[in-house]
């Protein structure tokens, strides 16, 4: 894995992954503190993955934007139905389901009882660490909770921006983004970062359904270098370099990449008809793009900004899918209409060709122009329906179009319940779809344009009726973001009321509530050409948001106090660690998690939402101006675009139209140098990195005097007698040295210097005699001779096994625990330092490892003498091992489970069995020899 500056976590995957591993297992159980514990272990394992250097960034879902409302929405009633229907199908095969409440995951909602209580014990996490971990005293941490409003990593993406607006940003930041969203790609490429991996477990698709496995040390993590899917973008488009007149630019490419892939749906808008991955829309697409981009004379998507005459004409190339996919259809039809002997095939494409005849007779008695949204349903190249005189003779192709009209009328009334399938209909459908995708471009690269818009159909339209859009205007209402509890009402499902405060509850089920529409407790979904039910659209009707708070409005009064509280957005946490406060941070849960007594955490809490502020103090350093920028340069909307937002969202300043853009470099520090007549003067660094300043924002001329600097005149000033200096240069680079008086070689431009060079330690001895410090291995048959077992035995439990619940007959569920010492890693070819080693193909083990197995085997005597006699078993019940009616298996299970996680043994860290790892003690006499050398030195004199 290579080294990362920045780590962040997109947390709502983790949550899901911790609290609810199988929603297929009804029998399932599980307590809010091992849900906490759980987190915090994935957490753990995830910072030591990764080990960042500089960020540690936490988002948790806030509110979202209500064009994300939608989905989320259909998600959770569809959850709800689901576990419904599981539950009864469980009572209905007799099943006895446990008396505790089931595990609802709709409270991983902003507002829940479930997310306050999270909120406060990852903060515990947070400062528990930076006090107790060194890993983590050397990193910024930043915590975004519930409380602060947008999607996790949306919040992760506007810092990262944030922090590439900022004149000191490092270009060379080596980002790792964690979530479980197939977006994150989408999102990681608008960053155009050079080093930027996504990291996730492994999806295998296709096959068996498998539980997902909660354990992270048992997971498979993947790591995508976002370098190399760049890579195969460029490859990809590479033909386009020869075609198109303008400057080839991946940048630009990746840019329009993106923008294709929202086609084909995502969580704010559906997919358009009959374009799915599965069916080879990406292909499309792209091969659609390198056709039509030659003639377009320029890129799509510019930075997230729509240029829609482009995007009209891509629009229209890409509309002959929609005849392509329907000539499928058409030759069926015309196979039945020989078989029937029926010109229309239906009735309605009859009406259809007789009211279009209609509309174009009475168009030409108006003397009316067509629209581009009724030629879209009458034809792509224009033609018109044959007169009456000739409508017996009409040609194949009329009839084509015919049914291709009806084909798409037919959709439309279906599908979105219009009875009239007008112009004015089609020209809405084009322009919210546009206006859609415009959105979703401004969100993915600069943040919500609008809190409250949202994409009002569950349908999206056909390729062929987006047209004439190039002249559109749109524009975005900003808004503000729900409140916890207003999001709360929009998406849950009835089922779910309790998550709800008590007065709001009745909202949802009383036949009186005034938006009680907005809560069937029954509804359709519709797979739209999908294969996988959760892709299904959940036909439920949209909330209307003024209706719902209006009815809210009349409850609020009686919420309680911890209530409010939990009713409110809240801003980001920065902490760190400082070594000169010590204080004692309470435990949220005194009972499950101990108070932190020396906690050296300093915080930071960024600007509530609406406040400005104009910050003083640490003012930019001055510059050397490069060059000038107008709005003629390509790049002129992505920099001013950067530059608003870094200043109105870091620092509170709104700095109006921008004319001029100043490119300039930042001053780095001073360097001295030394004429030949002796005299020294300090000579300004300038970044090598040209950064732009908007014009109004520039002070030209400002002088600064420093006094440190004004003293030092001559070569005698910089470097007096008696004082140390840094050797910079070899052979004995960073080497310290005391001035020597230098009156008689000063002139010459030279100082005399005395260096101390320690010595390098002699480690022969040591790699002579390393064997005597090394750690004993021996083969598992050893072992096995001294602990009284089989050879079979040392092999299993110092890996993995699995015990389920109830018994081989009966089994309880899919939840498997895992009871192995987790030792040795087959599969992967891991091993445990100091427990185990891997010799060619035998497997080889320490004195700790013979202690921990005695140990192990004198706790559980019985698990190893039913491993023994049931070898050929891969996964065990706790009924067959403890079969007695006064036997609780299951409490067994946990009580191994708990010893297992509490050994120290559980926290080691694993090395590759390729590798060569010097054991503890033999890195601690290196360490002696070091600390020998640090006192011998000798002197190299006159240097």
């Amino acid at each position: 894995i290579p080294e990362f500056d920045n780590l962040y976590l997109d947390m709502n995957g983790i949550i899901h992954q911790c609290s609810h591993p199988n929603d297929d297992d009804v029998h399932f159980r599980i307590s809010d503190d091992k849900i906490f514990s759980d987190i915090f272990h994935y957490l753990e394992v995830l910072f030591r993955i990764i080990k960042p250097r500089k960020v540690f960034f936490m988002a948790v879902d806030g509110v979202a934007p209500r064009a994300k409302m939608n989905q989320q929405r259909g998600r959770r009633f569809r959850s709800a139905k689901e576990a419904e229907d599981k539950i009864k199908k469980a009572i209905e095969k007799g099943e006895t389901l446990p008396t505790e409440a089931r595990f609802d995951s709709n409270c991983i909602t902003p507002g829940t009882e479930f997310m306050a209580k999270l909120h406060e014990h990852l903060k515990y996490f947070v400062n528990m660490k930076i006090s107790t971990d060194k890993s983590w005293q050397g990193v910024t941490i930043y915590f975004s909770g519930h409380e602060t409003p947008g999607e996790g990593e949306h919040k992760i993406m506007e810092f990262i921006r944030s922090e590439k607006a900022k004149p000191d940003h490092d270009p060379n930041t080596r980002h790792c983004l964690y979530g479980l969203d197939a977006d994150l790609i989408m999102l990681g490429l608008t960053s155009h970062e050079a080093h930027f991996s996504l990291l996730r477990e492994e999806v295998r698709f296709g096959g068996k359904k498998t539980q997902r496995v909660c354990a992270p040390e048992e997971t498979t993590f993947h790591l995508l270098h976002l370098s190399l899917m760049r890579e195969y973008i460029d490859y990809e488009f590479s033909i386009l370099k020869e075609k198109i007149t303008f400057k080839y630019d991946i940048e630009r490419i990746i840019d329009d990449w993106i923008l294709m892939g929202f086609l084909v749906g995502n969580d704010f808008i559906p997919h358009l008809p009959h374009l799915h991955i599965n069916h080879d829309a990406l292909p499309l697409l792209y091969g659609t793009y390198i056709t039509i981009l030659p003639e377009l004379g320029g890129y799509i998507n510019e930075s997230g900004h729509l240029n829609l005459p482009r995007f009209e004409k891509y629009l229209v190339k890409l509309s002959d899918f929609d005849r392509e996919h329907f000539s499928e259809v058409f030759v069926d039809l015309k196979w039945f209409e020989s078989k029937v002997g029926n010109k229309y095939l239906n009735e309605a494409a009859g009406v259809a060709a007789e009211e279009a005849k209609s509309y174009k007779e009475k168009k030409k008695s108006k003397g009316q122009d067509s629209s581009a949204c009724w030629a879209a349903l009458d034809s792509a190249e224009g033609q018109a329906v044959a007169s009456e005189d000739n409508l017996e003779d009409e040609t194949e192709d009329d009839l084509f179009e015919t049914e291709f009209r009806q084909y798409k009328r037919t959709y439309y009334m279906t599908k979105m319940g219009v009875d009239v399938v007008s112009d004015d209909f089609l020209a809405d459908q084009a322009a919210c779809y546009v206006q859609a995708i415009q959105w979703i471009l401004h969100y993915y690269y600069h943040g919500v344009q609008s809190w409250s818009w949202y994409y009002p159909y569950h349908y999206a339209p056909f390729l062929s009726d987006i047209r004439n859009i190039s002249a559109l205007k749109i524009h975005f209402e900003l808004g503000k973001p729900f409140k916890p509890f207003e999001q709360l009402l929009a998406v849950l499902p009835s089922a779910s009321k309790n998550l709800l405060p008590t007065c709001y509850q009745h909202l949802m089920t009383s036949e009186d509530s005034p938006i009680i529409e907005y809560y069937p407790p029954d509804f359709k979904t519709d797979l739209n050409g999908k294969q996988q039910e959760w892709e299904a659209v959940v036909l439920i009707p949209f909330i209307d948001e003024k209706r719902l708070l209006e009815a809210m409005e009349t409850c609020n009064h009686s919420l309680k106090k911890e209530e409010r509280k939990r009713n409110q957005h809240s801003e980001c946490l920065m902490c760190w660690y400082d070594k000169d406060t010590e204080f004692t941070y309470s435990s949220p849960w005194p009972e499950k998690f101990p108070d932190i007594e020396r906690c050296c955490t300093r915080f930071y809490l960024e600007e509530p939402l609406g406040s400005q502020r104009v910050y003083l103090g640490k003012n930019a350093p001055p510059s050397k101006v490069v060059q000038l920028g107008d709005k003629d340069q390509s790049n002129w909307t992505k920099e001013v675009q950067g530059i608003s937002e870094h200043y109105l969202r870091r620092k509170g300043i709104v700095i109006n139209e921008t004319s001029a853009v100043v490119y300039a470099q930042l001053l780095t520090g001073r360097k001295y140098q030394i004429s030949q007549n002796g005299e020294v003067h300090l000579e300004k660094q300038w970044s090598k990195q040209v950064l732009p300043f908007v014009y109004q924002t520039v002070v030209k001329d400002i002088r600064a005097f420093d006094s440190r600097f004004s003293s030092i005149k001559t070569l005698d000033d910089l470097f007096p007698p008696r004082s140390m200096v840094f050797m910079l240069g070899t052979p004995y680079y960073g080497c310290t040295g005391e001035v020597q008086d230098s009156g008689d070689v000063i002139a010459e431009g030279r100082i005399r210097v005395v260096f101390s060079i320690p010595c390098e330690p002699n480690l022969d001895p040591l790699i002579q005699n390393q064997h005597k410090y090394s750690i004993k291995y021996n083969p598992g048959y050893v072992l096995a001779s001294r602990l009284g077992v089989s050879g079979y035995l040392v092999s299993r439990f110092t890996g993995s096994i699995f015990i389920g619940r109830g018994s081989r007959r009966n089994p309880h569920g899919d939840h498997k625990a895992n009871v192995g010492l987790n030792l040795k890693f087959n599969k992967k070819n891991e091993e445990v330092p100091g427990y185990t080693k891997k010799v060619g193909s035998e497997w080889m083990y320490s004195s700790a490892a013979e202690q921990l197995l005695a140990e192990y085997l004198e706790r559980a005597p019985e698990l190893f003498s039913y491993i023994a006699k049931n070898s050929q078993e891969d996964v065990f019940y706790e009924d067959d091992i403890w079969p007695g009616e006064n036997e609780n298996g299951a409490e067994k299970v946990q009580e191994i489970v708990t010893w297992l996680k509490g050994h120290p043994v559980s926290t080691l860290s694993r090395s590759s069995c390729d590798l060569q790892i010097l054991d503890a003690a033999i890195v601690e006499k290196i360490e002696e020899e070091v600390e020998k050398c640090k006192v011998l030195t000798f002197s190299n004199q006159n240097y």
